[in-house]
């Protein structure tokens, strides 16, 4: 089955490897002066060498990349303390090394930090990973933070409204948040909350973001004065985590697939 990255004519094989979310294109020359990159069996050392993607066949130490590879997409649920990235140089734990079995090349769709776990697609196909994260199609993200404190009814408008998030512009260009869905879940008092009991002088709210940016919920949260304690992502579009264990994934099957591509709209 072939991947319709939509990508058409030549390309760079440096350029190919960043596209197929194998790596950095930076990474990629160095991998390819390596000689570690084969095409059509026959490793190549000049990260310049033009390629088709859709019907050359690349592969890296021997895995396969690219538009002939099986199209594959996974749920992983990311622990804290892992990065979304291939490699850390500082020697932090990734997401990869929970990817034991999975002899596919995938990229993560969007990122979750250090310090927030739940639910992270890969995949190897890039038109699902554009659609997921391209804030134009709207697919909402829904997440479960515990706060410090118990946010009040114009705490709960702001962050519905949207706020600014704390980037230091000022003025029209100010970055503000987009409208949010925000409800809350629970104080630390009453528990039943996902993510363990909360601590007292705490409670959860649930945040659903049509867009992604850096650390956005986490800033959300501190603009109205309610610093995240924990988060964690259990839905993308209609996608849920369920029941997944942390550091465990499953592949997505065609239902999945139909459940993500669905027009959230």
């Amino acid at each position: 089955m072939k991947l319709a990255t939509g990508q058409k004519g030549l390309l760079s094989l440096a350029r190919a490897l960043s596209k197929f979310g194998v790596c950095s294109r930076r990474e990629a020359e160095r991998w390819i002066e390596d000689g570690r990159v084969a095409v059509g069996g026959q490793v190549v050392r000049v990260p310049a060498r033009r390629i088709d993607p859709r019907r050359d066949a690349i592969t890296v130490d021997g895995v396969r990349a690219g538009d002939l590879t099986e199209r594959v997409a996974i749920a992983l649920h990311k622990p804290v303390g892992y990065i979304t990235t291939r490699t850390d140089p500082g020697g932090r734990l990734t997401v990869y090394e929970l990817l034991h079995d999975l002899d596919l090349w995938v990229f993560p769709v969007g990122r979750l930090d250090k310090d927030t776990s739940g639910l992270l697609i890969l995949t190897n196909d890039h038109r699902l990973g554009h659609r997921l994260t391209d804030p134009g199609h709207h697919v909402p993200k829904t997440y479960h933070a515990r706060v410090r404190g118990v946010p009040g009814v114009e705490a709960l408008r702001a962050l519905a409204e949207g706020v600014p998030l704390g980037d230091g512009t000022v003025g029209r260009g100010a970055a503000t948040s987009r409208p949010a869905t925000v409800r809350p879940l629970g104080s630390g008092r009453d528990g039943g909350c996902p993510g363990g009991p909360p601590g007292p002088g705490t409670s959860w709210l649930e945040i659903v973001l049509t867009e992604g940016k850096n650390r956005q919920v986490r800033r959300m949260c501190a603009s109205v004065g309610h610093d995240v304690l924990e988060l964690v992502r259990v839905a993308i579009g209609a996608l849920a985590l369920g029941d997944l264990a942390p550091g465990e994934w499953r592949t997505l099957d065609a239902a999945d697939l139909a459940t993500l591509e669905a027009d959230p709209r």
